[in-house]
This record gives structure tokens, sequence and C-alpha cells, in this order.
């Protein structure tokens, strides 16, 4: 069993908000991240984080259920 502490899911989520900003600028070739650091700052960060927060922790309790 893997344990994650609070600072890594944190890491996870804020690395994966940056990740989905990150690929969709790539497709639409957007070539400044400047939009989305005014858009996802504050609240709407926060939220969108603390639903990946979320998720991470149910892919890690799921992950950890027996298989049989």
């Amino acid at each position: 069993m893997t344990t994650y502490t609070k600072q890594q899911i944190e890491d996870l989520a804020g690395n994966a908000l940056s990740q989905a900003c990150a690929y969709i600028q790539d497709q639409l070739k957007v070539k400044t991240g400047d939009l989305a650091g005014l858009f996802l700052t504050g609240e709407p960060q926060d939220t969108i984080e603390s639903i990946l927060r979320d998720y991470i922790r149910r892919e890690i309790e799921f992950k950890e259920l027996p298989t049989d």
C-alpha cells in the first residue's frame, strides 16, 4: 500500500490543472498562458483543484481495494 501525503495530492492536482491548460493551449495554438493565469486564479482555481484532489483520493482508495 502506497501512502500519499497531503502535499503530494495537492501537487498532483495543481499539475493536472496546469497540464490541462497546456494541452488546451497547445491544441488551440495559443502562444501564452496569460488568459489561463487570469481566468484560473483564486476561486476558479481553488474549485477545480479541490475537485481534482477529491478525484485523486478516490483513485487512491479504489486502487487499494482488494480485487478478489
